[in-house]
């Protein structure tokens, strides 16, 4: 039966592309400033995609932005385990069109990578999902699992209302397992399940020293530059290698144990290989040793100011600005908690603010990091079938983002098996331009899920 399955997927890869690509089409970017009908578009698409697979229940899921995700089932037989299939259809906005080789939103083949918004991240999930229960279902027939599936519609923009959702229909949504479609490989060719997953959140602070911009000449010296001081006060935050300065700030951390660093450095990850996936410089720095990459990646906080703003660069000038703005993030390491987070970090600038100048500190929503236990069969049935699929050795990883849905899932549906999987890889350039998907990893990801399926039947 395996090798019916690999065959059969091999052969209809172009259209499992097609239907990607037809996903990708539609700039379903989640974020208030932008035209939010796409995201309604993409959820109708996945709506239809269901109803020309037979899904039953087919249904949107809203949230109070009104950014739906998209429910549906396949059930077979109360007697046969039920796993909960999540991925998401929206997106990240483009971010800087020009530096695209091709455009955002048409999916463009080069090579063995499909390049475009949402390739990796995270619409071939959906298709994964999708084809993997085309799959089960042509060798299994009914004595497949019961397979539900929830696409969400707000991930990217921080799961909002998906806490809300996952309340409101518990009962719906109750299963054996979840698979979260929504991460990726190590490398490529390694398949990859993820258990460990930093939290996130940010702050937006502007500080403000005058009414309106002035005459440099005239009034710069006796009035303090609202710009200078709020980088002061940024980099205050960390010691010049990035280490978090905030007192106590990394109290509750959870330290790795001896068999995930055993884990860890059996990766094989060295500086090069690093330097060479995240584009850095020659001649820069980094924060960390080689042995401590993955460690300060998976295991430990940083923060990051993702904005910086004063003045505009396309019309500067000799201007005393009034006011300067940043947006400051954050990634939690397991075993701290987002609010108690943020509020720290909010605080601690507060007290640095120079020359009593005005501060308006807004507080993003965020996510806790997460953490799994792999002691469950299922984990060692999917690890079993994505190396089959791949070929290759599966590894237990970590992952420095965050997915805010894996903590509200055990949180409302308990402590069931959460299997964190997906496509996307070092050169995926997910959230960047030119995202793309590695096409030999999208035909071995729904390989290995057609299989984990037919495992557990």
């Amino acid at each position: 039966m395996q090798n019916q399955i690999k065959k059969d997927i091999h052969e209809n890869m172009p259209r499992y592309i097609d239907m990607l690509s037809s996903l990708v089409a539609i700039p379903s970017i989640s974020f208030d400033n932008f035209d939010q009908k796409y995201v309604l578009d993409s959820a109708n698409t996945v709506k239809a995609m269901f109803e020309k697979a037979g899904l039953t229940n087919i249904q949107f899921l809203m949230p109070p932005s009104g950014r739906p995700s998209v429910y549906a089932e396949s059930l077979t037989s109360p007697d046969k385990p039920t796993i909960l299939l999540y991925a998401h259809h929206d997106v990240q906005p483009p971010m800087r069109e020009a530096l695209w080789d091709t455009p955002p939103f048409t999916a463009t083949q080069k090579g063995d990578r499909l390049f475009g918004r949402g390739t990796a991240d995270d619409k071939a999930g959906i298709i994964t999902h999708l084809a993997a229960l085309e799959q089960v279902r042509r060798e299994l027939k009914s004595n497949g699992p019961n397979l539900k599936f929830i696409i969400e519609g707000e991930e990217e923009s921080g799961s909002a209302g998906f806490e809300k959702i996952l309340t409101e229909h518990a009962e719906l949504l109750k299963s054996d397992a979840v698979i979260i479609a929504d991460l990726g490989n190590f490398a490529k060719g390694t398949p990859s399940i993820t258990t460990t997953l930093r939290g996130m959140s940010a702050i937006n602070v502007t500080l403000r020293a005058t009414k309106a911009p002035l005459h440099s000449g005239s009034w710069s010296g006796p009035i303090p530059d609202p710009a200078q001081a709020l980088c002061r006060m940024i980099a205050s935050l960390t010691d010049k290698d990035g280490k978090i300065l905030i007192p106590h700030y990394e109290d509750d951390i959870i330290p790795p144990t001896k068999e995930e660093l055993e884990s860890y450095k059996s990766l094989g990850m060295t500086e090069e290989i690093f330097r060479n996936d995240g584009g850095v410089l020659e001649q820069v720095k980094l924060n960390v040793p080689e042995d401590e990459i993955l460690l300060s990646l998976w295991r430990r906080p940083s923060i990051i100011v993702s904005t910086i703003e004063s003045g505009s660069r396309v019309n500067a000038g000799n201007v005393l600005q009034d006011s300067a703005y940043a947006r400051i993030g954050i990634r939690l390491a397991p075993g701290m908690d987002a609010v108690k987070c943020t509020d720290m970090l909010a605080d601690f600038l507060k007290a640095q603010v120079p020359n009593n100048m005005e501060i308006t500190i807004d507080k993003e929503g965020g996510a806790n990091p997460f953490t799994t236990d792999t002691n469950h069969p299922f984990f060692k049935k999917m690890s079993e079938a994505m190396t089959d699929a791949y070929a290759s050795p599966t590894k237990f990883i970590g992952c420095g983002a965050s997915i805010p849905g894996a903590e509200l899932f055990r949180n409302t549906l308990g402590n069931i098996p959460i299997l964190l999987t997906g496509l996307e890889d070092p050169e995926c350039n997910a959230h960047g331009e030119n995202e793309s998907l590695y096409l030999p990893d999208f035909e071995s990801g729904i390989v290995a899920e057609a299989l984990f399926f037919a495992s557990i039947s």
